[in-house]
């Protein structure tokens, strides 16, 4: 949940910046749905109320690719250029205007949970943008799946279960490879038993592994 983003502040300074975000136009977009920079004009800054959304670059090379994904409480900046924001699942978006952020940077809690929000998600992306330097698709595939897993899981049946909607087109723009190509390294790590599929979710087979997993490396 948003509040989950400043759980750590004091409970007035904490309603305090709840007002204010909840002050900032609220964006709301059916599953699918897309928005461009220009339909946040004023904002630089923007705040996942509910939802999952995904940040989608290009189509570059004839292919879209997803390099950022964010839940209820993730920080994004506004996407910039051919950058789009999709919604993974129906979603609202908080766009914070210049007065606004100030009036949260004013606050010393409030502004360190904003940067350690931005940080994480530049973590976040930079390790997608790593995970394209694999050669091996079903690496990727996994890499993936690990660090979606770590962000966005939560226990299930001996695993860790994916919570968001995912499909092979979509796990396709967020490594890089063909659909099909996907589907056959999905198959291959559910021969290996890697994961689950059940009801549209995946359940990775790893927990101890997803746990620990703080860098690619140590996959």
């Amino acid at each position: 949940m948003i509040a989950d983003l400043f759980s750590t502040l004091p409970p007035l300074e904490r309603h305090f910046v709840l007002r204010i975000l909840w002050s900032c136009p609220r964006t709301r977009l059916s599953a699918g749905e897309g928005r461009r920079s220009d339909d946040f004009p004023a904002a630089g800054l923007l705040v996942v109320e509910s939802g999952t959304v995904a940040v989608v670059c290009g189509p570059r090379l004839g292919r879209r690719i997803v390099v950022a994904v964010a839940a209820s409480g993730g920080v994004l900046a506004v996407p910039v250029g051919d950058q789009r924001l999709i919604a993974l699942q129906d979603a609202a978006v908080l766009a914070v205007a210049a007065d606004a952020r100030r009036c949260l940077l004013g606050l010393p809690a409030a502004a360190e949970a904003i940067v350690e929000a931005l940080l994480a998600a530049l973590r976040e992306r930079e390790e997608s943008l790593a995970q394209f330097a694999s050669v091996a698709h079903v690496e990727r595939v996994r890499r993936k799946l690990l660090q979606l897993a770590r962000v966005h899981g939560s226990p299930a049946d001996g695993g860790v279960q994916v919570e968001l909607p995912l499909t092979h087109a979509l796990l396709a723009e967020m490594v890089g490879s063909a659909r099909e190509t996907v589907t056959g390294a999905v198959k291959a790590l559910e021969q290996e038993g890697f994961l689950v599929r059940e009801d549209g979710r995946y359940r990775l087979m790893l927990a101890p592994v997803v746990s620990a997993s703080a860098a690619p490396e140590s996959v």
